[in-house]
């Protein structure tokens, strides 16, 4: 679907005079669409206890009440170390203590789900003429929405592809569905054909631009807890999109992280790479913090204001700075969202996660006055909210300017294993 005022909006979040080709420049990113991402760092040791990781979980019970789409074809209480202070200091941390983590106690890493991509079948023409027109316009945009799901929520494959800095879409094109089950082998799903706009309802929060996949997984390839990929593949030129599913049963948690500036070196980092600069540095001490919180059973997601056609940018970006593998939520506007629009987005988004697991996040990092409104609006206990660098009123949370002073603290964390 055709935007307005492209170039403005992207102007207004960069807030820079310029804008770049987003398109150009990301698309080289991805010149080798059907090539596992280059594990290019290896995640922290996990220095508390000495335990084998182990596999997810088996499938769980198929919900044969789900119904299948009939778009698809060819479906075969607060942490044990209390903090004396809102700001966490540069007095060096007591690590000598001994605690649950010290002691061996641990849950298993979460996959890096980055198995060989299957081969795609071969290309097949376009189902119109007028897609060359659509393709000429630049480089892929494709996107997948990640979900974070409940055992017994309906399961749904969920992708818009897009070509140019317009954004136009890839409508009433054949795109073939592979899944990654549990992050271990690969098995084909089917094809299904990209809507038109408004041709479907909307899923998870997602509305029909038109371009996209609405693909609701049969009774008999459902899910089950654990870390699932699902990857798209246009026939007509075989560029792809990726889609990450995280099942959790009751009782699970959630720490939620911002990506620019919480975790990246600046708040604008990120954009330097659409005029060819380099990734950005992660803190140091951030894949740490993050790590030993997975390792301790919560689940990692990532929420950030960035424009959707980010997402796999993020997704490529953790791994390449070895943060755990985790659910990337950004916007779903092409052009990203700041200020009181992020807050609000936030805020949508962690009162729909709230809802969906019955309590809110258990911990929470952020460096914006935005990440503090939207925290605060969702129900995080404020003594688990961790500001970068952020001074003004934290509404009872902590800030902090350091990541390696946080480790021992998220290291004694209650279990949350699953």
């Amino acid at each position: 679907m055709k935007r307005d005022a492209v170039l403005v909006s992207i102007v207004a979040v960069l807030g820079a005079g310029c804008a770049g080709s987003a398109a150009g420049r990301y698309a080289n990113l991805r010149d080798a669409p059907d090539a596992a991402p280059e594990d290019t760092a290896e995640p922290p040791p996990d220095t508390t206890a000495d335990t084998a990781t182990t596999p997810d979980s088996a499938e769980a019970p198929r919900d044969t009440s789900a119904p299948t789409d009939s778009r698809a074809m060819d479906t075969a209480p607060g942490p044990d170390t209390a903090v004396d202070s809102r700001v966490i200091s540069d007095t060096p941390m007591d690590t000598s203590r001994d605690t649950a983590a010290e002691a061996g106690a641990s849950c298993p890493e979460p996959p890096r789900c980055d198995l060989e991509p299957p081969t795609p079948s071969a290309r097949t023409p376009w189902v119109h003429a007028l897609t060359r027109v659509t393709v000429a316009l630049g480089g892929p945009q494709h996107r997948g929405r990640d979900l974070l799901l409940r055992e017994g929520d309906r399961q749904f494959a969920l992708a818009k592809f897009a070509y140019g800095f317009n954004d136009d879409d890839l409508q009433d094109e054949d795109v073939e569905l592979f899944l990654l089950r549990g992050c271990r082998a690969w098995e084909r799903l089917g094809q299904v054909r990209t809507t038109n706009d408004g041709a479907h309802a909307p899923v998870e929060g997602v509305t029909d631009t038109g371009g996209q996949v609405f693909f609701e997984l049969p009774p008999e390839r459902r899910l089950g807890v654990g870390l699932h990929r699902i990857r798209f593949v246009v026939r007509g030129d075989q560029t792809v999109a990726d889609q990450y599913v995280r099942v959790v049963p009751a009782g699970a948690q959630v720490a939620v992280t911002d990506v620019d500036g919480t975790l990246t070196e600046s708040e604008t980092a990120e954009w330097r790479v659409l005029f060819g600069g380099a990734s950005p540095m992660v803190h140091p001490g951030a894949p740490e913090v993050l790590w030993a919180l997975a390792r301790r059973g919560y689940v990692i997601f990532y929420l950030t204001a960035r424009p959707w056609w980010l997402t796999q940018r993020t997704h490529d970006w953790v791994r390449e700075r070895a943060l755990p593998p985790g659910i990337v939520h950004t916007t779903l506007t092409f052009t990203g969202a700041t200020g009181n629009a992020a807050r609000d987005f936030k805020v949508q988004e962690l009162t729909a996660l709230t809802a969906r697991l019955g309590r809110p996040p258990a911990w929470a990092f952020g460096n914006m006055d935005s990440d503090v409104q939207a925290y605060s609006a969702a129900g995080v206990d404020p003594t688990r909210a961790y500001y970068f660098m952020l001074s003004g009123d934290l509404r009872g949370g902590n800030r902090h300017e350091d990541y390696r002073r946080l480790v021992p603290l998220v290291s004694a964390a209650p279990l949350a294993c699953f």
